[in-house]
């Protein structure tokens, strides 16, 4: 998909980064839901809380980003870390599991598909792709567009766009936020909570206003603060946020296994809500003469 698309109150450009351009007028709230490693497919996924969270999305008609490990697909043939006390019994007797977990997942996820922006590739998602030479990102992308969406499936990290419109003059983007969406990496921590990898993307990633990633099955927020200057000399100063997502699967409850072993904590289910709106006081891009302020708080179902 090359092409712009529209979905809902939103257009969605793939290339050369997904970008999304949103049309309102000056008092009105945008809102866009981060989640990340819902696992759905594994039977510890707390599905009734995703479910929630995604109808506060569909109540506030907010863009939605999933940032990988949508899907959990450890019990196929051949796996080594399959597991029977982790097949879902929704796929027993299914002599075809990938496609039984496309086709499950995709039933949760469909009646949400104009709302949908982004789908990432999650380590899970790529140990399939590499060993089984399928992306379900890709499909279920592909699936959710067909169900009248336009989300896009950019791979595993990508820079983004969210670009504003107040105009009457639908052609002129008046404001741009630039972020940095990854799956993650690294093993995260039950003290630290892999906040040097905060530090990292604040070095590798300097041009996005807002990071925002999930993998390490925890919350957080970190600000950076950066020394910028702009082409013209124009020099100002901005606070690069981190964003972490937490995961729908909470495997202690069992008591039992590879996350206990590890001395591995409950895990509740959040993402982050970011609210954007028009405002003087907070500087979106240096080049641009509107501006965009926003609010970022726990989705918490």
């Amino acid at each position: 998909m090359s092409e712009t698309r529209t979905a809902g109150a939103w257009e969605v450009t793939p290339a050369p980064i997904p970008a999304l351009t949103i049309t309102s007028d000056r008092a009105t709230n945008t809102d866009v839901l981060f989640l990340g490693d819902l696992h759905l497919d594994h039977p510890s996924a707390d599905r009734a809380a995703v479910k929630r969270l995604l109808d506060d999305a569909r109540e506030r008609n907010a863009a939605i980003a999933l940032l990988g490990d949508v899907f959990d697909v450890m019990q196929g043939a051949g796996d080594r870390r399959a597991s029977k006390a982790e097949l879902s019994a929704r796929y027993v007797g299914r002599d075809d599991y990938l496609t039984a977990v496309l086709e499950d997942v995709l039933e949760v996820l469909e009646p949400y598909a104009d709302l949908v922006w982004v789908v990432l590739q999650g380590n899970h998602e790529a140990s399939i792709a590499r060993y089984n030479g399928v992306h379900l990102e890709q499909l279920l992308a592909h699936e959710l567009r067909r169900a009248g969406g336009a989300c896009v499936a950019p791979g595993y990290e990508t820079y983004a766009l969210l670009r504003f419109r107040f105009r009457e003059d639908e052609s002129r983007v008046d404001a741009v936020v630039p972020l940095w969406l990854t799956h993650g990496y690294g093993g995260g921590g039950e003290v630290t909570k892999g906040t040097i990898q905060a530090a990292r993307r604040a070095v590798t990633y300097p041009d996005a206003r807002i990071v925002v990633s999930g993998h390490i099955h925890s919350s957080y927020f970190l600000a950076h603060e950066q020394h910028r200057v702009t082409a013209r000399g124009i020099v100002y100063d901005v606070e690069q946020e981190h964003y972490v997502v937490n995961t729908a699967k909470n495997e202690h409850a069992r008591h039992r296994g590879y996350h206990v072993e590890r001395g591995r904590g409950p895990r509740k289910l959040s993402g982050w809500w970011g609210s954007f709106r028009r405002s003087r006081g907070q500087l979106a891009s240096a080049s641009q003469g509107e501006r965009v302020a926003w609010d970022f708080y726990r989705a918490k179902p």
